[in-house]
């Protein structure tokens, strides 16, 4: 089996979830949230903070099960922060969807790796 060799600061996914992050904390400049605003930046600043954390790491598998926790956490927080009904939850539904998806694929190349 080959090592594991050092990605740190290479991955694409944890970049892409970065952006992600930053995307969903401006959100609330350009989508409805109702009252509900502050939720949509504290999620987006915790994405971009994990993701950060995943970058600087080397092939970590805790960081990328954390961005998915994030991720879960960060999809169900439209009925958590009452603004299910407000345009701004798509903007959450979907950059959690791609969270997740990254999260899980970075993790996936990690055990294929290893």
């Amino acid at each position: 089996m080959a090592a594991v060799t050092n990605v740190q600061w290479k991955t694409w996914q944890d970049w892409v979830n970065v952006a992600a992050g930053v995307v969903l904390a401006l959100s609330p400049v350009w989508a409805s949230f109702n009252s509900a605003s502050a939720w949509p930046i504290v999620a987006g600043i915790v994405i971009a903070v994990v993701g950060l954390w995943a970058l600087g790491t080397s092939a970590s598998k805790t960081a990328e099960w954390v961005q998915v926790v994030v991720a879960v956490i960060t999809f169900i927080l439209p009925w958590i922060g009452k603004f299910a009904t407000a345009t701004g939850a798509w903007w959450t539904w979907i950059l959690a969807v791609i969270v997740l998806a990254l999260a899980l694929w970075s993790m996936y190349q990690y055990n294929k790796e290893a």
